[in-house]
């Protein structure tokens, strides 16, 4: 391995470790926020690699899109089961810290991390 390769891979990896901790912080520091606010959209975002022996691997990331009362959107990347959970187009007490989708108490029930 080239003196070049591993010196980019460490500053790839150090920026990757460096935006996860700053963006925990971020949340950590932002306030617990209860609005009202409507599902308007589920999406699913899949991503397909191939690596170099031809094995091909499948990510999914899922997302549930809210439109708060005040009319702004928020965008939250949740787990399968919060996914399978929520009902679209339907209006409730979103409660949510920073990015962090935190639940969700609508009409038919509530989801929650």
């Amino acid at each position: 391995m080239s003196y070049a390769f591993i010196v980019l891979f460490i500053a790839v990896l150090g920026f990757i470790i460096f935006s996860m901790i700053s963006r925990y912080v971020k949340n950590e520091n932002s306030p617990v926020i209860s609005t009202r606010a409507q599902l308007i959209d589920k999406k699913r975002d899949w991503h397909t690699h191939t690596d170099a022996n031809g094995a091909t691997m499948t990510d999914e990331t899922l997302y549930l899109i809210y439109q708060l009362d005040t009319g702004s959107e928020m965008r939250f990347t949740v787990n399968g089961r919060i996914y399978r959970h929520a009902v679209a187009h339907e209006w409730g007490q979103l409660t949510f810290q920073g990015t962090r989708f935190l639940r969700f108490e609508g009409p038919s029930g509530v989801v929650e991390k």
